[in-house]
């Protein structure tokens, strides 16, 4: 179940960090989320086959609803991204943004929270051991892959990598940077500072716990409850360090974001309204469905 709620915050990360996926379009992706989740959860759990009809049964209901009342919603704020951006976007409503696909995120896992403890609850004790072993697994290998890519650089090496990575992801929505532009990127990318050993720690913090309210010796009340905190309140397992370098990231974007929008040629503009009213046409497209 662990996967199941790491895919459904995917609907969000799907929908609002859309330039992430070159390989297949949205759309395709969006319509066949129910495939891609049953991949997904076989590498941390075998269901039979009256649990495997509850899952897909309860994520049919989910992304109905998602179809149904949310997709008009994220459709309704990139219209609203695009004609301020194009009216010339100010830092508070970049930061209105922000806050709007938070609360997209939040509604949507509070609309899952009690499907997934019932969902969870319904696993017998060797499928919960597979489930926690899948996430040990999946966090050690998160572990490895930053200690070999990260951990030994320099910071200036670091910032280097991040700032390429800016310039990537803003090539895919406006065309080509000019010099002025990538070396801007270069400067505002010195303000980020890496998360992620602070995220392994949280993952592993998360871990813990949905270890414990998996033990057998808990009856049914104090895991649902233990669950809920889980799903409604992972923040709570951050520390304090943590969420002031998220907050000092998230104020660095939005700084990146003004810069480049107020600095995109006519032809860079017009590119990045071209893209974005497709996101928009295929959002209510596909609510219409």
């Amino acid at each position: 179940m662990m996967s199941f709620i790491k895919r459904g915050k995917q609907f969000a990360t799907v929908i609002f960090c859309s330039l992430f996926l070159t390989g297949c379009s949205f759309t395709f992706v969006y319509n066949n989320l129910d495939w891609w989740v049953d991949w997904y959860l076989d590498d941390y759990v075998s269901l039979n086959k009256s649990q495997k009809k509850v899952f897909d049964a309860k994520f049919s209901e989910l992304h109905d609803w998602h179809r149904a009342t949310q997709l008009t919603a994220y459709a309704k704020q990139l219209t609203s991204l695009k004609e301020q951006v194009n009216q010339g976007i100010t830092p508070e409503q970049i930061a209105e943004h922000l806050k709007q696909m938070r609360a997209h995120w939040v509604n949507l896992r509070e609309h899952a929270k009690p499907d997934l403890i019932e969902l969870t609850s319904l696993l017998d004790q060797e499928q919960r051991q597979d489930l926690l072993e899948g996430i040990a697994e999946t966090n050690r290998e998160n572990k490895e892959e930053y200690e070999a890519e990260y951990q030994n650089l320099t910071r200036d090496e670091w910032v280097k990598k991040e700032c390429v990575e800016q310039q990537e992801q803003f090539r895919k929505w406006v065309g080509k940077l000019n010099k002025e532009q990538k070396a801007q990127l270069c400067v505002l990318s010195e303000g980020f500072q890496s998360t992620y050993s602070h995220w392994l720690t949280y993952r592993q913090a998360w871990y813990q716990g949905f270890s414990h309210a998996l033990s057998p010796e808990l009856n049914k009340e104090t895991y649902q409850q233990l669950f809920a905190e889980l799903i409604s309140s992972p923040d709570d397992l951050k520390s304090k360090e943590y969420v002031a370098i998220q907050t000092q990231n998230n104020q660095n974007f939005s700084d990146i974001f003004y810069y480049m929008m107020h600095s995109l040629t006519p032809k860079q503009k017009n590119r990045f309204n071209n893209r974005l009213q497709d996101y928009i046409d295929d959002l209510n497209d596909l609510a219409d469905d």
